[in-house]
């Protein structure tokens, strides 16, 4: 279980997530809730977002960039901190070392004690991106605080760093429930800023908060988001 932090300001926190808008469908509500407690959140978006349209009368460089905008818009609304565009292909993301190597050095940099990322086991998940995204970021957890994993970033001047506590969105087993009724409505406004990927606001708020309303009823809050939450340190050890 994730334990409280008496020190929420001084608390890094890092989202790795495939798509642009995959984070405040998920997580806004937390997002927004711990940034407001001071909490610094920085978004890592591995995915270009290029296939996340059919109108074929924008190009994909278009595309791109007014996905770029949107995802920089919507964090700005939760009190993101920084935004870092990671530009895999949209829907061709892969758990290799290239990657693993570009994210063990973003958490060495940021040195962020929570990391926050899709669930790669859910079943029957069948984004391949959510699932690579995933692997690739606890991968890189892992990989982080060893000198032993990716040692030319040390010499470059890096040093180790161990993630305290990987959050999974998106995952079947949650064991961890965060109250955002105070913030549900900063998640639906930064949601509401991915114009591209949001036809009708008002039907994803009715369908967000349906769902956000049902995690919340088994904790007695209006509106919750869910997490599995897991140990690194616990789990090097076993």
């Amino acid at each position: 279980m994730a334990r409280e932090r008496k020190d929420a300001e001084k608390v890094r926190v890092l989202v790795v997530f495939a798509h642009p808008d995959d984070a405040e469908f998920t997580s806004g509500g937390t997002l927004a809730r711990w940034a407001s407690e001071g909490r610094k959140v920085s978004y890592a978006v591995l995915s270009d977002g290029s296939r996340g349209s059919d109108d074929g009368q924008v190009t994909n460089e278009e595309l791109v960039a007014r996905r770029k905008a949107e995802q920089c818009e919507a964090a700005g609304v939760l009190g993101v901190n920084d935004v870092i565009f990671i530009g895999r292909k949209d829907g061709e993301i892969v758990a290799d070392d290239a990657l693993k190597a570009e994210l063990v050095c973003l958490i060495r940099g940021l040195k962020p004690e929570i990391l926050l990322t899709w669930d790669p086991w859910r079943p029957y998940q069948l984004h391949s991106d959510h699932r690579a995204s995933g692997q690739a970021a606890l991968d890189a957890v892992m990989a982080a605080g060893n000198t032993r994993y990716f040692p030319e970033q040390l010499r470059d001047g890096q040093v180790p760093h161990q993630v305290e506590e990987i959050y999974l969105f998106g995952t079947d087993n949650p064991d961890h429930w965060v109250d955002i009724s105070d913030t549900f409505s900063r998640k639906i406004e930064a949601i509401s800023r991915h114009a591209s990927q949001v036809a009708d606001i008002a039907k994803i708020e009715k369908e967000i908060g349906s769902w956000n309303r049902s995690l919340g009823k088994r904790k007695g809050f209006a509106y919750a988001e869910a997490f599995k939450v897991i140990n690194p340190v616990c789990e090097i050890c076993r």
